[in-house]
């Protein structure tokens, strides 16, 4: 959803001989929030109202430096961003690369917590999930037409499993500084350019379900159709979709696939 605005807090750089060690920082939230605050007019409080959904679902305080981004599903953890492309190396991720090793060598699962709870939405947010509910429908083949009879007068959203995990950076940088793998040189190559910052750690919700009347009585042979549970395919790295029709014209969907909701990066060099 977001491009965040990197420009406020890099300075103009130039680039540089590349260093045989490789150093990291955390990038401030703070400058970020600020601008993102004044470019976008809901986005203090779409931040105040996901923190507050994760810390009641975590029993536990959102981690720092970090930045809203909204239902992301066009990056996750070891995605590389700068200021004007969210997601640098969508064809290499660290996570594939290394997989000849034990991934949670440089993953870590900090918490996780099953909260499948209503969310208590502001118009925004009720806005952002109805969006992704209708975009998910559109995708959904023989039952795409549903996407036109939702009644938003009558919905709710509710999420599942909420986690907070990191990528474990000295280990990432004893990979990269010893591999000799071209697809992890290259991955290092676009990690350490100037501008370029990696999502090392990210509050992420594996999904979602709805729950609406729908405007009008399906006809005999869709109700057919529609009777018991059925799935539909939303990509090719196993996210899903079902729908369910409960009584009195009421349908339940839910969307299986990441979003990733908060993210702290990190500049390396």
């Amino acid at each position: 959803m977001l491009l965040l605005v990197w420009a406020m807090v890099y300075p103009s750089c130039h680039s540089t001989p590349a260093k045989k060690a490789i150093h990291y920082e955390v990038l401030k939230a703070a400058p970020v929030n600020d601008s993102l605050s004044a470019h976008r007019a809901n986005y203090k409080d779409d931040f105040k109202q996901w923190k507050a959904v994760y810390e009641q679902c975590m029993h536990d305080t959102l981690f720092p430096n970090a930045i809203y981004l909204g239902l992301q599903n066009n990056i996750g953890i070891g995605s590389i961003s700068n200021q004007t492309v969210q997601n640098v190396n969508r064809e290499i991720t660290v996570l594939d690369t290394s997989g000849k090793s034990d991934i949670f060598n440089i993953l870590a699962v900090i918490n996780s917590a099953n909260c499948f709870s209503k969310i208590n939405l502001n118009n925004n947010l009720q806005d952002s999930f109805y969006n992704e509910l209708i975009r998910n429908l559109k995708n959904a083949g023989d039952y795409s037409y549903l996407s036109g009879l939702v009644d938003t007068s009558r919905i709710t959203f509710n999420i599942g499993t909420l986690i907070d995990y990191t990528l474990r950076k000295d280990s990432l940088v004893s990979l990269l500084q010893r591999t000799t793998d071209s697809s992890l040189l290259y991955f290092r190559q676009i990690l350490t350019t100037p501008g370029n910052v990696l999502l090392v750690r990210a509050g992420m919700i594996f999904g979602f379900d709805a729950q609406f009347r729908l405007k009008k009585k399906l006809s005999p042979e869709e109700a057919v159709k529609l009777k018991g549970e059925v799935f539909f395919k939303l990509g090719d790295h196993g996210e899903k979709g079902s729908i369910q029709m409960l009584p009195d014209q009421n349908v339940k969907v839910v969307i299986s696939r990441n979003y990733t909701v908060f993210g702290e990066f990190y500049s390396f060099r």
